[in-house]
């Protein structure tokens, strides 16, 4: 059984992935805070936490797992969003750790940043429905170290870190890649 560690699992781009990886029989480990309660994200965590392929850990607890990371085929991290920048220096830190975590493992790091088109909140539906932005996601064999896609609303940015033949120093340099080409392209 292939072994999925999805961190903000109830973010826009977490359940959108969540929901697709279920559905392929594939065991998500979601990680991410406990939902306020009457929110998005706690409608999202209600209907996925039900499934059996799915388990649940609490962001603080998963951070400092690192056995956790042990026997996963990938770590899906989204991680920059210029309209969640009050969270992003948070998951920059946490993610120092998960990359340290997925090098020792050897498993495969998926980063993912989005950026909003000048979007409107009832679009957000349509977008996790729009199989153009997970289909590019292939966690047994990803090709492309860096792939951009835009949807109607959305612009993303996938990062593939294969730590079965990468140093952390190389997983480093390709989260600073990522986070450079955000910096010059979703901030403008």
């Amino acid at each position: 059984m292939k072994k999925v560690i999805l961190f903000d699992a109830f973010s826009f781009v977490g359940y959108g992935l969540c929901c697709r990886m279920l559905d392929k029989e594939i065991h998500v480990v979601g990680v991410d805070t406990n939902p306020k309660e009457n929110s998005q994200e706690e409608d999202n965590m209600l209907r996925i936490g039900r499934n059996a392929f799915f388990e649940f850990i609490e962001q603080s607890k998963a951070i400092v797992n690192q056995r956790l990371f042990i026997n996963t085929n990938a770590v899906i991290y989204p991680w920059n969003n210029p309209n969640t920048s009050e969270r992003n220096q948070e998951k920059e830190e946490n993610l120092d750790l998960v990359l340290k975590y997925c090098c020792d493992a050897k498993a495969k790091l998926i980063l993912v940043s989005a950026h909003s088109l000048e979007r409107n909140p009832n679009d957000d539906v349509n977008d996790e429905l729009d199989d153009r932005w997970y289909s590019k996601i292939n966690i047994e064999s990803s090709f492309f170290e860096h792939r951009k896609v835009r949807t109607n609303n959305i612009d993303f940015l996938f990062t593939f870190i294969d730590f079965s033949s990468k140093e952390l120093e190389e997983g480093i340099n390709k989260k600073n890649d990522h986070k450079e080409w955000i910096s010059q392209n979703f901030y403008t």
